[in-house]
C-alpha cells in the first residue's frame, strides 16, 4: 500500500480532534516524491494517485475545510516515516488504521484497552520436547477480525522492515542450513537459549520498535497493544500503568503485553526487537574473531584456533552479561561450549565438516519410517497406529523429513524419497511430488 493509502483518508476524518492532538509537532520536514501503483481504497475516500504528493494532500484537506495546523502536521507525520522507510504505510489515527484494514473501530479499540482478551484470542498448550521434564508453550491465536488487522500489519509495514544480517529466522529467503553453514569446519562451539523469548518481548519493546519507524507515539502505542497479549504475573510496577496515556483512562492496563506465539505480527517483530542486541553481540564477536547466527532464541557462537576453552569461557560471560542488559533471560540448561572432539551441531546439523550434515540420529530415525511403511508385514496402518497418530499425519511427517534431508544433502534426500513413493499409502494419501 506504501504512502499512497494516506491520500485515501476520508478528510472529516483528519479534521477530529484525535488526529489533531496525535499530530501535534514542530517537525520541519524536506518534501519527496515516490512511485507507488494506484490501488482501490475504502469508499468515500480521496482518489488515489500514482504518487506521494503533499501539494495533491494539502489541496484535498483544504477543499474539505481540513484547518490548515491539522494539515502541516497529518503532512509532517507521513513524511516523517517515509524518510525513515519509504515502503512502510503512514498511520495517522486508530480511525485510519480502522479504514485501511477494514476492521471496524470499535473492535480495535477493545483490544487496545484488554478489554474481553479471552475473546480475542483462542488461547491452548502444546508440550515442549524436554527431556526429563514436563514443559508447555502457551499458544495464543488471534480471532479473525484481530487476524485481520495483524495480517495488514504485516503485509505494509513490518515485511519492509530489516533484520540484522546475523539473524536467519522469521523472514523472506531464511533458512536454518544458511545459519549452520557459518559455524562449519569451526574448533569451538557455543551455543546460547533465550528463556522464553516472545514472552521477553514486552508492548514497551514494540512501542519503541514503531515509534523508531516513525509512528506517534499514540500510534506506536496503539499498534503494539494490537500485537501484544497479557497475562498474569506481568503486572506493571504501581503507578506506571496510570502514567500510560492518562488522558485515555480506558488505555490503562496494570499489566505489560509480551508477543503472543501464534500471531501472525510476532516473528517479525521479535527480530525487530533483537536488532540492537544483534548489533552489540555482532561487534562483539567480530572483535574476537568469532562467528555469531540467531535462529530466533537460538544464538550460535563459533571460533577456530587459537581460542581455547578460556578464552570462550570469557567469551561467554560478556554475552550473558548483554543478553541480561538487554531484557533477555538466558536458559542455563541449553547454554554450553563443545571444543574439539565433541559433536558440533547447530540447529541440529553438524558443523564439523566444510558443510552442514544431517545427525546420525536423524537419518536412523528417518530410515526406520522408511523400513517400516515399505515393509509387506507392517505398512502405513500398522505404523502411524504404532506411532499414535493417522495414516495422513504419518504420510505428512515422513515426508516433511525428506524434504529436509533434500535441503540439507541433498543426494540422500533424493535416495530416500524415490525409496517413500515406493510406499503402499491407501489412494486418498498419494499425491504426486514436485
Amino acid at each position: 500500500m506504501g504512502t499512497m493509502g494516506v491520500q485515501s483518508i476520508g478528510f472529516s476524518m483528519l479534521a477530529s480532534r484525535s488526529l489533531f492532538f496525535m499530530l501535534r509537532t514542530g517537525t520541519s520536514l524536506y518534501r519527496r516524491r515516490l512511485r507507488y501503483a494506484s490501488r482501490q481504497y475504502p469508499p468515500n475516500g480521496v482518489k488515489v494517485m500514482q504518487a506521494w504528493s503533499p501539494q495533491h494532500y494539502r489541496y484535498e484537506a483544504e477543499r474539505h475545510g481540513v484547518q490548515d495546523e491539522t494539515i502541516d502536521n497529518a503532512i509532517a507525520r507521513i513524511e516523517l516515516i517515509v524518510a525513515n522507510n519509504a515502503n512502510v504505510t503512514p498511520v495517522l489515527t486508530l480511525r485510519h488504521l480502522s479504514a485501511m484494514s477494514g476492521v471496524e473501530y470499535g473492535f480495535l479499540r477493545s483490544v487496545i484497552s484488554r478489554s474481553m482478551m479471552r475473546k480475542k484470542y483462542r488461547v491452548f498448550s502444546l508440550r515442549k520436547n524436554v527431556p526429563g521434564r514436563t514443559r508447555y508453550r502457551l499458544i495464543c491465536v488471534p480471532n479473525e477480525e484481530l487476524k485481520t488487522v495483524q495480517d495488514w500489519i504485516v503485509r505494509n509495514i513490518l515485511r519492509h522492515t530489516r533484520s540484522h544480517p546475523a539473524s536467519y529466522a522469521y523472514h523472506p529467503k531464511s533458512r536454518p542450513e544458511f545459519a549452520a553453514k557459518a559455524h562449519c569446519g569451526c574448533d569451538y562451539l557455543l551455543k546460547v537459549d533465550i528463556q522464553d523469548f516472545f514472552n521477553r518481548v514486552t508492548e514497551g519493546k514494540i512501542t519503541r520498535i514503531f515509534r523508531d519507524l516513525g509512528f506517534s507515539d499514540l500510534v506506536s502505542f496503539e499498534l503494539a497493544r494490537l500485537t501484544t497479549v497479557t497475562a498474569q504475573g506481568m503486572e506493571l510496577p504501581e503507578g506506571l500503568s496510570e502514567r500510560r496515556w492518562p488522558a485515555i483512562p480506558a488505555y490503562q492496563s496494570r499489566y505489560e503485553g509480551f508477543l503472543p506465539q501464534g500471531a501472525p505480527t510476532s516473528p517479525m517483530l521479535s527480530n525487530l526487537a533483537m536488532l540492537a542486541l544483534d548489533e552489540k553481540l555482532q561487534e562483539l564477536a567480530s572483535s574476537e574473531g568469532i562467528s555469531y547466527t540467531r535462529y530466533a532464541d537460538d544464538l550460535t557462537f563459533s571460533a577456530r584456533k587459537p581460542h581455547e576453552f578460556e578464552s570462550m569461557r570469557r567469551f561467554k560471560r560478556k554475552v550473558l552479561t548483554e543478553l541480561n542488559a538487554a531484557g533477555f533471560r538466558p536458559n542455563l540448561r541449553k547454554t554450553h561450549i563443545r571444543g574439539p572432539g565433541a559433536r558440533r551441531i547447530v540447529l541440529g546439523m553438524l558443523v564439523d565438516g566444510q558443510k552442514p550434515r544431517l545427525t546420525k540420529e536423524f537419518k536412523d530415525g528417518l530410515r526406520q519410517h522408511l523400513h517400516y511403511l515399505t515393509s509387506d508385514d507392517h505398512g502405513p496402518a500398522a505404523h502411524a497406529q504404532a506411532n499414535k497418530t493417522s495414516i495422513g499425519g504419518m504420510f505428512h511427517v515422513v515426508r516433511g523429513k525428506i524434504g529436509w534431508a533434500t535441503r540439507v544433502e541433498p543426494e540422500y534426500g533424493r535416495k530416500c524419497l524415490i525409496q517413500f513413493r515406493t510406499i503402499k499409502w491407501p489412494p486418498i494419501y498419494v499425491y504426486r511430488d514436485k
